[in-house]
């Protein structure tokens, strides 16, 4: 058994860590000098390969740089996956939430998903990809599983993480340029106090 699968698992482990390696380069960069610094030749640098090396396994930039939203998705998720935000009161769940998703906003992979966005915001397209609906549908299972005693629908508990994204990305960015946010406790309190009247609305 060890035998028959030992060859296919170092390969996959091989190019695990390779794509980790290019992940890696890319937010690294975004964090050190945005969209400019993350050209193809410097991704490929940092990484330790070829860009050669790069395309064969994401294809593209643009693909690299889809896979860093992706990724940013996929640790939101699993960090709001945790049991503790599924059960207490409906304001306990409101505080860990708020709380979680504040600490996702501050980790360099969402900081490097913030630069791609700001940088991709013209070309967007006019109608949601695939990718923006399986996030969709991801954040609202989340939302309904954290949430449940809510009776908003699923458009307005979508609303209410709107709400919260706008504003934990309005102080990312102004943490981005000042560093520091003064007041950081009392903004995200305020936040935790809108975001349960949102949630009690019926």
């Amino acid at each position: 058994m060890v035998e028959e699968d030992g060859p296919l698992g170092r390969q996959a482990l091989k190019t695990r860590l390779t794509r980790e390696k290019i992940i890696n380069a890319v937010v690294s960069l975004l964090k050190e000098g945005g969209i400019s610094a993350a050209s193809s030749s410097r991704i490929a640098q940092r990484a330790g390969i070829t860009w050669g090396a790069a395309q064969h396994h994401f294809g593209s930039k643009e693909e690299i740089l889809d896979a860093v939203l992706e990724i940013s998705h996929e640790e939101f998720l699993e960090l709001m996956s945790d049991a503790s935000l599924r059960s207490g009161s409906l304001a306990d769940r409101v505080d860990v939430f708020v709380e979680r998703m504040w600490r996702h906003y501050q980790s360099d992979m969402y900081m490097a998903a913030l630069e791609i966005l700001l940088a991709t915001r013209g070309f967007q397209r006019n109608t949601p990809s695939l990718l923006a609906e399986r996030q969709t549908r991801g954040h609202l299972k989340n939302l309904r599983e954290i949430f449940y005693d809510s009776k908003l629908d699923d458009k307005r508990i979508l609303e209410a993480l709107v709400f919260v994204h706008c504003f934990m990305t309005g102080l990312t960015i102004e943490r981005m340029f000042e560093n520091k946010v003064p007041s950081m406790g009392r903004h995200l309190q305020r936040i935790k106090l809108v975001l349960l009247t949102m949630l009690n609305d019926v």
